[in-house]
């Protein structure tokens, strides 16, 4: 966590999974670490992969964060944001696509900062990035956070039932975080979006979001706060202490791919009374609990991939459970059997949980401690220690009951891979709200 900005960094480097679509059926987990993830063959992609064309489509505008600061960054009751993401390439750790998942979270900052995805190479011809929403809306524009290389946007296309462009231009260079806003007309409900950029070294984006023509329901809506200013004569002290927290930033997100982010070291709060059990659940059985299923990761230590058992799998409520075997759609780390690794959630809103409940999907049992980070600032331990060996095969349904109703916003899982070998995968993390 940096000392200054507030805002985490992790270094873990990820590879993107393999291509799915070239060659015969293979494997892929042959290849650990391929390089670029492409999709099914298209006019429009194939196209794209070429550069920008000099064509101009679509009405949209760029506008920075002075502009910007006028405007709801999401408009309450209007802004729908990426449930999941994909890439063509990733850097990884905080850059990974997870990063697109959720509200923007580094503008109106600008530069290379952790928290935005960011592709693999620091320079090549052209990178994209793949969205998922959650809803079927009609929607009436959509916006691009761009914070580090602002103006490298240079094409958008509908991806929800064949391919669309939205927008295509030539990208220009910009300074400070900027907002490409393309008009959606007439209003579409869109579920999947595909953005092209040129990378001329690092170029980063935020999060991509719909601007519904219709008033969502709370579920989805995710509120951001506004930046704060601090009074004059704090904000002339902050900028000395800014001065020399520089070093110290800079130190933190310089990228070294043998970098590995530490273990969060444990909090030094607990919860008395909490009770672990992992079993087979059935799906119907799950269903009838209500359980309130992760909105977005906030961090982890590593994944496979940006794609191929990525930590963006842990949102939402299970797509791999209860399935069992290393599968596509589950969270896996880097590497087995390496010892510490975490992955923090959070939840759309604060619920009032009797439990904390994960899908695991690939030799269980590896979770030796679950957090409350609903409060960055007060973390405590619910429950740490070792889940009961599974002889046999089986995907479980892990539960840490807690001794009294809690109010969560956020939790994070965190795993000793060494205590069970091979990957450890995690389906879906979620709270069953109390009654």
């Amino acid at each position: 966590m940096c000392p200054y900005c507030g805002q985490s960094t992790f270094l873990a480097p990820t590879a993107a999974a393999p291509n799915p679509y070239a060659g015969p059926a293979a494997n892929p987990y042959d290849d650990p670490a391929p390089e670029r993830l492409d999709v099914v063959p298209s006019t429009h992609h194939q196209r794209l992969l070429a550069g920008p064309a000099g064509v101009t489509e679509g009405s949209a505008f760029r506008r920075g964060p002075s502009a910007e600061a006028g405007r709801d960054v999401a408009p309450a009751g209007w802004g729908m944001w990426p449930s999941g993401a994909t890439a063509s390439s990733t850097y990884g750790g905080s850059w990974s696509p997870a990063a697109l998942c959720g509200p923007p979270r580094v503008f109106p900052r600008c530069g290379d900062i952790g928290g935005a995805w960011a592709p693999g190479p620091r320079t090549s011809a052209v990178e994209w990035i793949e969205l998922e929403y959650p809803l079927d809306v009609p929607c009436a524009a959509l916006r691009v956070y761009e914070t580090n290389q602002p103006g490298s946007t240079f094409a958008v296309v509908d991806v929800t039932r064949g391919e669309e462009v939205l927008y295509e231009s030539i990208p220009c260079a910009a300074t400070g975080a900027q907002v490409l806003e393309v008009a959606i007309a007439p209003p579409r409900a869109i579920r999947r979006l595909r953005v092209y950029v040129v990378n001329p070294g690092w170029a980063e984006i935020d999060t991509v979001g719909l601007v519904s023509a219709v008033a969502l329901p709370a579920e989805v809506l995710a509120r951001v706060a506004p930046p704060r200013r601090a009074p004059g004569a704090v904000r002339a002290l902050l900028a000395v202490v800014g001065v020399l927290a520089v070093g110290v930033v800079l130190a933190a997100v310089t990228r070294r791919p043998d970098a590995r982010p530490a273990t969060p070291p444990r909090p030094l709060v607990a919860v008395p009374g909490a009770s672990m059990a992992s079993l087979p659940v059935a799906p119907d059985a799950l269903s009838a609990r209500g359980v309130v299923w992760a909105a977005g990761v906030t961090s982890f230590s590593s994944e496979y991939s940006s794609a191929a058992n990525a930590a963006a799998g842990v949102v939402g409520p299970p797509d791999v459970y209860p399935r069992y075997g290393d599968l596509h759609g589950a969270w896996a780390s880097g590497a087995p059997d390496g010892g510490g690794e975490w992955i923090e959630v959070r939840f759309e809103a604060p619920t009032m949980a009797r439990s904390v409940v994960w899908a695991e999907t690939f030799n269980p049992g590896a979770v030796v401690r679950v957090d409350d980070v609903s409060d960055p600032a007060s973390p405590a331990v619910l429950w740490e220690g070792r889940a009961d060996a599974h002889v046999d095969p089986a995907a479980v349904l892990a539960e840490v009951s807690l001794p009294a109703p809690r109010a969560l916003r956020a939790v994070r899982l965190v795993l000793d891979t060494r205590l069970r070998p091979g990957w450890n995968e995690i389906d879906a993390i979620g709270l069953t709200p109390a009654p």
